[in-house]
């Protein structure tokens, strides 16, 4: 149940201020697959613990936030969507990219796959196509290891694929978003784990040690819970890549742009043409 607080407590948001029953936002509103004995059993744990009185109140905020002042991003258009797709990404450039980026065991495209649809969706990739979905315990540990594992490029990669396939589909929406409440309403409230921005991406991309690393000791460098560490990682990837591919690594996160000055013609290496004079593009190794 503790793996899957993200979407019970998704469900529990939907109570806040209505009459919305717990069938109606499982099954119609979220299209999660947890029970209502799992949505009663965690509130009902949060309620007796003291240290979890402020959690329940910011459930409350929450809701109240995006009461009045609704979202960008239309969910259940999205799991309409792409919950039956089989297929986001171009394993041909994965593949280039893993081999670019990487000295030790690739992981495989299935988890990448598996990122799109979560960034997408917003569901758990349990509930993607049988051909995305993870079908074994082992499958998900290694998809929610492959999540702060990943690596700048790697994401990069993903956040433009997913949001390439938003534009096919005509959604003027951001790729993800997070509603920002009131500073001054949540510097009162007191939580049972740490302030998820106690630790900025800088402090923590300076601590991560090059090569493989352990989760547990970088959670002890940095004075915080292993939990707290894989959230930074997941939302700031960091570059623990061996010394001889980190140049790859810088070079791979600026494909993207290189590609789109090019094929604009905008590349700010190339000089302005004047009159008929025939101008050669730039090769993205000179950019």
């Amino acid at each position: 149940m503790a793996r899957r607080a993200d979407e019970i407590l998704t469900v529990a948001c939907l109570f806040a201020g209505s009459t919305t029953t717990s069938t109606a936002a499982v099954k119609r509103l979220t299209g999660t697959t947890v029970s209502n004995h799992n949505v009663s059993t965690l509130l009902a744990d949060l309620t007796r613990r003291d240290d979890c009185t402020d959690a329940l109140h910011t459930l409350i905020l929450l809701a109240g936030h995006l009461d009045a002042h609704g979202a960008p991003i239309d969910y259940a258009r999205r799991r309409a969507l792409f919950t039956t797709r089989s297929h986001f990404l171009d394993l041909r450039a994965w593949g280039d990219l893993q081999r670019r980026l990487r000295s030790n065991i690739r992981p495989g495209a299935a988890h990448a796959q598996r990122w799109i649809f979560q960034a997408l969706t917003g569901s758990p990739p349990r509930l993607a196509h049988p051909d995305v979905a993870p079908a074994t315990a082992l499958q998900r540990q290694h998809y929610r290891r492959f999540r702060w594992r990943i690596l700048p490029a790697e994401a990069e990669l993903l956040r433009h694929t997913a949001q390439s396939l938003l534009d096919e589909h005509h959604v003027d929406e951001p790729l993800q978003w997070t509603p920002q409440l009131p500073s001054r309403v949540l510097d009162r409230l007191v939580f049972p784990g740490p302030d998820p921005d106690s630790i900025t991406a800088t402090e923590l991309h300076q601590a991560v040690p090059v090569g493989d690393f352990s989760i547990a000791q970088l959670a002890r460098t940095l004075k915080t819970t292993t939990a707290h560490v894989i959230y930074l990682l997941s939302q700031h990837p960091a570059d623990w890549s061996p010394p001889r591919f980190q140049q790859t690594q810088h070079t791979a996160t600026r494909v993207h742009q290189w590609r789109t000055w090019y094929e604009q013609d905008t590349c700010p290496c190339r000089p302005s043409p004047t009159g008929n004079r025939p101008v050669r593009p730039p090769s993205v190794s000179h950019c």
